[in-house]
């Protein structure tokens, strides 16, 4: 994932169009590619404003990543991988349970994939298409060992632990200081598994994809002591068998999203 997705993080999101551009998303886009001015989108602070992005690439050339990203994927066959990664089919559609949500890939007459889209009818944000895609061009095989490690634990990933935390591990502590059991509620909609709710914490195992289940561990902390909240999300260890860390990260904070 380029560069875009760290600014994309920082904004609203809520495609209110004050920066002149009709989305969130192209403003990242634009911005990245030095083709905007970061300070029209009135929601960044200065600090934000005055980081500058490094390695800008072309708009035209960020659009076609994503363009060759979608070729590699229709050059799969889905259905001699789809049942290994946990995905159904059904005459010519691929059903992925993704997050909340499945995913339906429509399939030609050779088993290459056509479109992927929300069961929902929502459209697919880019970030999720990527990841999606991802998921099956890793093809991984590896059965899940049901022993979850801290992002730390796998290699190169120090530079993503703290990216995590701010993005995911964090705001799902502040969720469940304000609102435990609107999110215990929220949670419903998820499969989840090994739930385990006391007085001093929470945890449970969500399959935000069938092959990359995720463990979250939450503490209330001790107030009287000064101790604040806590979150940790741990990863299978077969997890960087099956996407890269980039979107093991992103997984965690688009869960945290749809709570």
């Amino acid at each position: 994932m380029s560069n875009y997705l760290e600014l994309l993080k920082k904004l609203p999101r809520s495609n209110c169009k004050e920066c002149g551009l009709d989305s969130c998303l192209l403003f990242a886009l634009k911005v990245s590619a030095g083709e905007w001015d970061i300070s029209k989108c009135p929601y960044l602070t200065s600090e934000e404003i005055g980081t500058n992005v490094k390695e800008r690439i072309t708009f035209n050339q960020l659009l076609e990543n994503l363009k060759e990203l979608k070729e590699r994927f229709r050059r799969l066959n889905l259905l001699e991988i789809a049942e290994g990664l946990g995905a159904k089919t059904d005459n010519n559609l691929v059903l992925l349970p993704y997050l909340d949500d499945e995913i339906l890939i429509e399939l030609d007459e050779n088993g290459f994939p056509l479109s992927l889209k929300s069961q929902r009818g929502d459209e697919l944000d880019p970030r999720d298409e990527i990841l999606l895609m991802n998921y099956f061009l890793y093809r991984g095989n590896k059965p899940l060992t049901n022993h979850f490690v801290g992002l730390e634990s796998f290699p190169h990933s120090i530079s993503k632990v703290s990216t995590l935390r701010r993005y995911a591990e964090e705001p799902l502590a502040k969720l469940f200081d304000e609102r435990k059991n609107t999110l215990l509620k929220a949670l419903e909609g998820f499969k989840i598994s090994q739930l385990r709710v006391t007085s001093s914490g929470i945890s449970f195992v969500v399959y935000a994809l069938p092959k990359v289940p995720l463990m979250i561990n939450y503490w209330a902390g001790d107030p009287e002591d000064g101790l604040s909240s806590y979150c940790k999300v741990l990863y299978d260890a077969s997890a960087i068998s099956y996407l890269d860390l980039e979107c093991l990260v992103f997984l965690a904070e688009r869960f945290v999203e749809k709570l």
